[in-house]
C-alpha cells in the first residue's frame, strides 16, 4: 500500500496550472532532459513516463505508444486538456498497475519526492521486459543552496523537503530492485544556459 502524503500531493494539486509559465522560463533544463531521453527512444518504442505532471516530457519524446502517469488528478486533468496522442492515467508510482512491458521507462524529477524509493523502483518489474532501458533523472544535490535560493527571491517555485540522494546511492537502490545500472551521466553543471 502506497505512502503518499499529503503535503506531496497538495503541493503537486497547487501548482497543476502553474507549470507552464515557469517552465518556459527553464527551457534548457527541460530541453536537455528531453534531448537525453529521446536519445535513448525511438519512434517504434514504448515508452513510460513516471510522475508525468502535465505532461510535457512524455509528449516531446519520440515513441509509438507513450503513457503518462502521476498521482495528482489535477496534472493528469491538465496534461489531457493539452495532449492528445499521449496517454495519460492517475496513479501512485509505488502502485503501478499498468498490463502491459514497456521499452523506456522514465523517472524525471521524481525520486526526491518518494517516500519510498525502493518500493517504486521494484514496481517498476511490473512494467519491464529483459531489454528494457530505465531513465533516472535527478539534479545534483550541491544545487540545493543555489535552489533555496531561488525560491526565496521568487526565481523558483517553492517545493517540499525532498529526499537527497547521490549518484551511488541511486544506483544502490537500483541494484537492490533488480536492475543492472550500465550509464550515468553528468550532463548539466548548472540547472541554466550560460
Amino acid at each position: 500500500m502506497a505512502i503518499i502524503t499529503s503535503t506531496t500531493l497538495d503541493y503537486f494539486e497547487k501548482i497543476a496550472a502553474k507549470p507552464e509559465k515557469k517552465r518556459r522560463r527553464h527551457s534548457y533544463y527541460w530541453n536537455e532532459i528531453i534531448n537525453y531521453c529521446n536519445y535513448f527512444s525511438h519512434d517504434d518504442y514504448s515508452v513510460l513516463e513516471v510522475g508525468c505532471g502535465t505532461g510535457e516530457l512524455i509528449n516531446a519524446l519520440k515513441g509509438k505508444r507513450k503513457v503518462g502517469i502521476d498521482f495528482s488528478e489535477g496534472m493528469i486533468e491538465i496534461a489531457k486538456k493539452k495532449f492528445l496522442q499521449p496517454e495519460f492515467k492517475v496513479m501512485a508510482a509505488e502502485e503501478i498497475s499498468l498490463n502491459e512491458k514497456f521499452d523506456v521507462v522514465i523517472l524525471s524529477n521524481l525520486i526526491g519526492y518518494l517516500d519510498d524509493i525502493q518500493q517504486v523502483f521494484q514496481a517498476l518489474h511490473k512494467v519491464c521486459h529483459s531489454e528494457t532501458k530505465i531513465i533516472v533523472t535527478y539534479y545534483n544535490y550541491l544545487w540545493e543552496p543555489f535552489l533555496k535560493l531561488g525560491e526565496k527571491i521568487g526565481l523558483k517555485t517553492p517545493t517540499p523537503v525532498q529526499n537527497w540522494l547521490t549518484l551511488s546511492d541511486i544506483n544502490n537502490l537500483l541494484y537492490v530492485a533488480g536492475f543492472d545500472v550500465y550509464r550515468n551521466a553528468k550532463r548539466m553543471i548548472f540547472p541554466f544556459y550560460i
